[in-house]
């Protein structure tokens, strides 16, 4: 396993850009988005009395009805695909157009700008894995055929945009497509694998701004699939805390943990709950019922005390 302890005078400097921290796509502080990652569901989720309370101000047993009910809403998410801007871009002697698609919450105001940038290449890789399992069910798509000429023209890349922002919208159209591995990875496993790369490295404070949007993108495409949920929140709070941010470390690790609770065998949940407890006392916070769940979960499985720690199980997550 790689060492990832930095030199004093780098992780200074990753501690210090986490502290003015801001992300980009939220335009917010990182504890405004450890806060607010979920902050739209919320909304749909009433609290005991008759307003709703921001999630920010709602007790550990709100919390966990929250994540509880996250599968249980009767109006589900409809998102929208668009694309907003392209970029060409010349490399190694070749030349092409990125897209950034953009997935919008329709509906109701969506201020999380969660993106991805592909090039046409990654649209034909998703229509062929697409149409390797799901044949039937796209039949009557059509998918934006190559352009032989004129393909970096301002007329022609905008005429694209158009055809690929609409074979996204059909196929999201289709339940079994929509909720498949391939069309949900499409959005966001290269930057997730950039996140762990960054990581891996000990680029925290780059591995955080990734692994961010990764978070909001997974929040639409897949709330129901809390694995994915659970190892990306995880992960940001591994990068936190390397940074020295503590509070936001807790956070996010809190969140990780009150989705496990039904999964009580994952790998992942005996490590976080370790974690968040050692987070929860730097902070000065009362975690003897948190220890008191970790000493039965542990007695329950037999566990040993040679548990690999949640980073040493983050840092294998994503390996190409």
């Amino acid at each position: 396993m790689e060492d990832y302890k930095q030199n004093d005078s780098s992780l200074n400097n990753e501690r210090s850009a986490a502290f003015c921290y801001k992300n980009p796509i939220k335009e917010q502080s990182v504890t405004g988005a450890a806060q607010g990652c979920s902050s739209d569901v919320s909304q749909q989720n009433k609290a005991p009395s008759s307003a709703t309370v921001p999630e920010a101000t709602l007790t550990t047993k709100q919390l966990l009805q929250y994540w509880n009910n996250m599968n249980k809403k009767v109006k589900p998410i409809r998102l929208l695909f668009d694309i907003p801007e392209t970029r060409t871009v010349e490399e190694q002697g070749s030349k092409y157009v990125m897209y950034k698609v953009v997935v919008i919450k329709s509906g109701t105001y969506d201020g999380s700008q969660a993106y991805a940038e592909r090039r046409y290449s990654d649209f034909e890789k998703l229509h062929k894995n697409i149409l390797r399992n799901f044949k039937e069910e796209i039949e009557g798509i059509t998918f934006p055929k190559k352009i032989v000429a004129g393909n970096f023209m301002q007329e022609k890349i905008i005429e694209r945009k158009l055809a690929l922002m609409d074979y996204l919208g059909q196929l999201y159209a289709i339940k079994d497509i929509r909720e498949s591995d391939e069309f949900i990875e499409f959005f966001y496993l290269p930057e997730v694998q950039e996140g762990y790369n960054c990581l891996r490295s000990g680029q925290y404070t780059r591995a955080l701004n990734c692994l961010l949007n990764v978070l909001s993108l997974q929040e639409k495409l897949c709330m129901r699939y809390y694995d994915r949920l659970v190892l990306t929140l995880s992960a940001i709070s591994v990068c936190c805390r390397d940074l020295g941010n503590i509070d936001d470390a807790y956070q996010f690790c809190e969140k990780g943990g009150l989705i496990l609770p039904k999964h009580s065998r994952h790998r992942y949940l005996i490590p976080l709950l370790k974690v968040q407890i050692n987070l929860g006392n730097e902070l000065g916070k009362d975690m003897r019922h948190l220890q008191k769940k970790v000493t039965e979960l542990e007695e329950q499985h037999g566990c040993q005390s040679n548990l690999p720690s949640l980073k040493e199980l983050v840092v294998q997550e994503y390996i190409q």
